[in-house]
């Protein structure tokens, strides 16, 4: 008997030291020590500059469990001094920790790190201090409707947070430390299981300052117009980089920086802009040249509906080159049809219109296009001068762009390079290209465009001693019953002007567009959103070190 419980110990030791060590090792570490996550650092987002757009930095989170709690009511005070707790929270606690039937509940999250460091020196027992961190944005609202929000977890909810989640994401490591009966944690016992890994911080095309100053001058133009927001974009005319995207909104009566991107996410009807489109297509196809002219009258019917100009006029002789200075729609028609409506419409797809861009951004909107062979009667023609077609402020800039960089459209472009957790950089690849209008019709409208500023609807976008080629655009916002006039019989306007310089040679291409000006005389492209564009520009040429040449500017009377 005492060798058969001798035989039966040896082999039970063996099973222990054999099958079981690992289990039992890992069971008896649990009763003296603990794990914890140690979150892997999200990437930065920086501007183009290496300037802070969105940084995390450390924060601590403080939990309690109510079963080792020893003093709740000392407790709570002790925490309510350092964290300003309040008093739904600490009510909140009070009934936890008198349950004591959890292990685990948060006090705060994401408080400065200091802080958590005094409330960890209190050694009170069942108060766990854990790191952890805390997105900033440096800027404050400043491009917040570009890059968008994390949640408490850290992760991306909106803009290019969630759009770059992955690569911003670190990977989480492992810390380990030992704890003394009654859960205080030894002094000096921690240590590093898994080292964390920071996620890849990102280079954004954007420039701060630009982007500030464009969201600055877009408030200030809401509030004094007044109207219900604005949009701002400037964009590299070669590389198709986009140095600035804001957006602003009133909202409750105030005037501010979106957390929306709706240059990228909302479409409108982009009005008579749409008319370079037209224009650049018809002299690319050698459908007419630059004086090639009709007989323009104020109003004409088509498909049994009479279309008209902005203002009535007499009959008139007009060349293209008019046509597009002074906004005639039906000119604009007449252009379209002589090219045909088909071809044209083969064109704006060709400009990027009805399809998203490439940036893939959150929600981004295709814009409305139709296929051809879905349209009828007269929105065939309509679509000539930016009615039936819409277009977000992205798609728009990005379009005129084209004529600008001699017929060639670039794909918008918003990351630069990625900055992995070595350091190493590694620049994004160039934007896409494709040749859409030759390199004579994008000149020839180019100088079409020139004239628009210098004498016709778009005098108040000029800038001393600097040639520019725009266009101005003001449409009909579409009502929720499907015409352009609302219930109570009034009409919304979207006012857009588009130009690039220095047109001898362009570098900088800027839209500008104020949604719903108030229904007065400032309500036009010309007058809403032209203004602003001369005060941008110049603003940007400062801070780009653009130089026009000699010379430069709308010639004298």
């Amino acid at each position: 008997m005492i060798l058969a419980l001798f035989g039966a110990i040896v082999v039970r030791v063996g099973m222990l030291q054999a099958g079981d060590s690992d289990d039992l090792r890992e069971a008896g570490a649990q009763q003296w020590t603990r794990t914890y996550e140690l979150s892997g650092q999200r990437g930065t987002i920086f501007d183009r500059d290496g300037n802070e757009l969105a940084m995390s930095v450390p924060a601590a989170s403080i939990s309690i469990n109510p079963m080792l709690i020893e003093n709740g009511d000392a407790t709570i005070q002790s925490l309510h001094n350092l964290l300003e707790l309040s008093d739904e929270k600490i009510e909140e606690l009070r009934a936890e920790i008198a349950a004591a039937d959890l292990g685990f509940v948060y006090v705060a999250r994401q408080v400065d790190a200091d802080v958590g460091e005094q409330i960890e020196s209190l050694g009170l027992p069942g108060v766990n201090v854990d790191q952890d961190s805390r997105r900033e944005y440096p800027g404050g609202d400043s491009v917040r409707s570009l890059i968008g929000s994390v949640d408490i977890d850290g992760i991306g909810t909106a803009g290019l947070e969630v759009q770059y989640d992955d690569q911003l994401m670190g990977t989480d490591g492992m810390l380990g430390r030992e704890i003394q009966p009654g859960g205080k944690t030894i002094p000096g016992s921690e240590h590093v299981i898994d080292e964390p890994v920071p996620g890849e911080d990102l280079v954004l095309t954007i420039d701060r300052s630009i982007q500030h100053v464009a969201e600055q001058l877009l408030i200030e133009r809401v509030r004094e117009i007044p109207a219900r927001g604005a949009q701002a974009i400037v964009m590299d005319t070669t590389t198709g980089e986009v140095l600035a995207m804001a957006s602003v909104r009133r909202t409750d009566g105030k005037v501010e920086v979106s957390s929306g991107n709706y240059a990228l996410v909302e479409a409108y009807e982009p009005g008579s802009v749409a008319k370079v489109l037209t224009v650049a297509g018809a002299l690319d196809s050698g459908a007419v040249t630059p004086t090639s002219g009709f007989d323009v009258p104020w109003r004409r019917e088509y498909y049994d509906v009479m279309l008209s100009d902005s203002h009535q006029h007499a009959t008139e002789w007009m060349d293209v080159w008019k046509i597009l200075v002074v906004s005639s729609n039906i000119g604009t028609i007449e252009i379209q049809r002589t090219m045909g409506s088909e071809l044209h419409h083969d064109y704006m797809r060709a400009f990027g219109w009805g399809e998203a861009t490439n940036l893939g951004f959150p929600n981004e909107s295709p814009g409305e296009l139709k296929p051809y062979e879905d349209m009828w009667g007269s929105e065939k023609l309509t679509t000539s001068y930016g009615q039936g077609v819409a277009t977000t402020a992205m798609q728009l800039v990005a379009a005129i762009n084209t004529v600008g960089n001699e017929g060639v459209y670039v794909a918008p472009k918003l990351v630069k390079a990625t900055i992995d957790a070595e350091g190493e950089i590694t620049e994004t690849d160039p934007s896409d290209t494709r040749r859409v209008v030759s390199k004579r019709a994008a000149r020839q409208t180019s100088s079409i465009m020139r004239d628009v500023l210098c004498r016709g609807t778009a005098t108040q976008a000029q800038v001393d001693g600097l040639t520019i080629a725009g266009k101005t655009g003001t449409a009909f916002k579409a009502a929720d019953n499907g015409t352009y006039w609302t219930d109570e019989g009034t009409r919304k306007y979207f006012a857009s002007f588009v130009g690039y310089f220095p047109a001898e040679d362009p570098e900088i291409t800027i839209l500008v567009s104020v949604d719903e000006p108030a229904a007065t005389n400032e309500r036009f492209g010309g007058t809403a959103a032209a203004p602003v564009f001369a005060e941008l520009a110049p603003i940007v040429m400062n801070e780009l070190g653009v130089q026009p040449p000699a010379g430069s500017g709308c010639p004298e009377e």
